[in-house]
């Protein structure tokens, strides 16, 4: 397999400060991922079906929810849905330390941090959440300042695609109201929605009912002072929530996806090849190789969403990564390991 062959678009992206307000489309532009050109749509299939990457399994977790969340939240935006990849991955990657004994104590979660926050469910693994208050996705601009539509996520429930729009429950009117609760209270139950009956009815393309989130971090919350108690009317207390960074979860895909020497035998390297011509080239594989793995994962999920709707679709991913995911040692002894992805198995998958 050439790694020049049917390479993909490279991102521009737009270095962003932390504390710096910018529009929605300069904080996706930011994010860009690689992409496939789709001239030869017949070459890029083969290209993809040799292909097989040497990764271990964590980072494959972020590209299937990445994908996955294309169709199954479909009006969340990139920067959206690397939160919840993020999150994902981080918070299972958490259970199963302290699973194997690698880790001591107990989740976060289970500390009852993140309870009654809203939640999503993605891969069978229950994600807290914050809307993202004047961030306005279709038109890329800030909303307006007194926006105060009530979703059905503030009422502090797990949410799903198929949620209703309209709801009873009352909903907080700003964030700093809405983000007021960070540790559970037991004795005070969360509202309850009601949810469609029509579990695999597509999402409304307003996306009304879904507002852009982001992966709050439970382990940092349980960490930091400042939230172990919940001061009604803090002052930027919402603005200081700890979230899963989506840049994290690009910069981790981007170094993630080398190609495996099963594949083809490496090229022979130019002699005097300078180290720092060594390394863009390497990055500028596993670059390629990650967009023939977005590419791969977009088609399988393009392939079935139609056919058995998003929580169907949803509940069926982590099955599919496990099929296709690499093989490694059990126990404490596979922890972190590497293995092939060969993404001829991952097309095999399609509808």
């Amino acid at each position: 397999m050439s790694e020049t062959s049917h390479s993909p678009k490279k991102a521009k992206t737009v270095p962003i400060h932390p504390e710096q307000e910018l529009s929605s489309a300069d904080v996706e532009a930011s994010l860009a991922l690689p992409t496939l050109s789709l001239t030869d749509r017949d070459g890029v299939e083969a290209d993809i079906n040799s292909t097989i990457l040497y990764t271990n399994r964590a980072p494959l977790v972020v590209a299937f929810v990445v994908q996955l969340t294309k169709h199954t939240m479909p009006n969340q935006p990139l920067s959206s849905r690397l939160s919840l990849a993020q999150a994902v991955m981080s918070m299972g990657a958490k259970a199963k330390a302290l699973n194997l004994g690698i880790q001591s104590g107990k989740t976060a979660e289970d500390e009852g941090w993140g309870e009654g926050q809203p939640s999503v469910r993605i891969m069978g693994r229950k994600i807290p959440v914050m809307r993202r208050w004047g961030y306005h996705q279709q038109k890329n601009e800030q909303a307006p300042a007194d926006q105060d539509t009530i979703e059905p996520e503030e009422c502090g429930q797990e949410f799903t695609p198929t949620t209703e729009a309209t709801s009873a429950c009352p909903g907080p009117k700003n964030d700093i109201e809405s983000q007021e609760t960070v540790k559970g209270d037991p004795s005070t139950p969360p509202r309850s929605v009601s949810p469609n009956p029509q579990s695999n009815q597509h999402p409304p393309e307003s996306g009304a009912y879904d507002p852009p989130l982001w992966a709050l971090n439970p382990e940092t919350l349980s960490k930091t002072p400042s939230y172990s108690t919940t001061p009604t009317g803090k002052t930027g207390l919402a603005n200081s929530l700890p979230i899963f960074d989506p840049h994290s979860a690009r910069n981790y895909m981007l170094k993630s996806f080398a190609t495996s020497t099963s594949s083809s035998p490496p090229p022979p390297s130019p002699a005097k090849m300078s180290k720092s011509a060594s390394l863009a080239k390497e990055r500028e594989a596993k670059e390629n190789n990650l967009a023939r793995l977005l590419h791969a994962l977009d088609s399988v999920f393009a392939s079935w969403i139609d056919t058995i709707g998003p929580e169907e679709l949803d509940r069926r991913a982590f099955g599919w990564y496990s099929k296709v995911r690499p093989s490694v040692e059990a126990g404490r002894e596979g922890w972190g390991g590497k293995g092939d992805v060969r993404l001829a198995d991952l097309m095999k998958l399609r509808r």
